[in-house]
């Protein structure tokens, strides 16, 4: 790691040049501290600096493409052109596009690696939200593994993968709880969300409904309330966690219905 390095070195030559003058030991340490200090932070907030230009590059594509494909979704809804189905695989193809062209831009981060292993984590966070979305859960897997966890969505995508994957209902349970300690009440509304969907998934409603118990009012969220309520009064089916919206889609452990196209209206003549 260079920063690390470059630190050593300038720590090593001001100490050095300091244990010289009056007062050497004193003014060598001193020096010393203020020679590995100085260099370290100012690579950082280089670091730093070119890090958020990276990432703004992916976060302005991103959302640049939702706001596309959102007017596209409204006119083709307006004007009653194609059918839903085909209008839903039109925006997957043009996300994934938009998705694939983020990857590469993170590549861009790829030099600063050498300067600090944190960056190459950092970069690895959003690298496995992006690899996950396209679907690609091998590649996903891999970066999650060595990435921040910073925030409960990138959370709720790797406990996901346990149980896509088979693991077993005890470490479920296990990585669940500890997620939920991690990300309380209103922090981690969508693990409370997954966590009670794979409850009803598992046929344990009375769990998934002490839970939702636990945080309906505490979290304050409708979803979350309104799951209860179906639960505790025996409406399994009427359970649904899509008024979470991309947030919740974006686990990939359920498809979005297909959007619905307008019909005109037309008046009588």
């Amino acid at each position: 790691m260079l920063t690390l390095i470059l630190g050593l070195i300038g720590g090593g030559v001001v100490g050095v040049l300091l244990a010289w003058w009056p007062g050497g030991p004193w003014w060598a340490a001193s020096g010393a501290v203020v020679g590995f200090a100085l260099p370290v932070v100012l690579l950082n907030l280089w670091l730093k600096k070119k890090l958020e230009q990276v990432f703004l590059q992916v976060q302005e594509l991103l959302q640049g493409t939702q706001t596309t494909l959102r007017r596209k979704v409204n006119l083709m809804q307006n004007q009653f052109s194609g059918s839903p189905k085909v209008m839903q695989k039109l925006v997957e193809q043009q996300q994934n596009t938009s998705i694939r062209d983020a990857i590469k831009l993170l590549e861009g981060a790829r030099p600063l690696y050498k300067w600090n292993f944190l960056a190459e984590r950092q970069t690895n966070t959003l690298r496995a939200q992006l690899h996950y979305q396209l679907g690609e859960f091998e590649d996903a897997d891999r970066y999650l593994a060595k990435c921040f966890i910073l925030e409960p969505v990138t959370l709720a995508m790797k406990l996901s993968r346990q149980y896509m994957t088979g693991a077993t209902k005890e470490n479920l349970d296990k990585a669940f709880t500890k997620a939920l300690k991690r990300y309380p009440y209103d922090k981690g509304v969508i693990l409370y969300a997954l966590y009670s969907w794979i409850l009803v998934k598992q046929e344990r409603i009375d769990e998934a409904v002490k839970l939702l118990a636990e945080v309906k009012d505490k979290a304050e969220n409708e979803t979350l309330r309104q799951n209860w309520e179906h639960l505790a009064n025996g409406r399994v089916r009427s359970f649904s966690n899509a008024a979470l919206g991309d947030q919740w889609y974006a686990l990939r452990v359920e498809t979005p219905k297909p959007v619905k196209a307008k019909q005109q209206r037309f008046g009588r003549f």
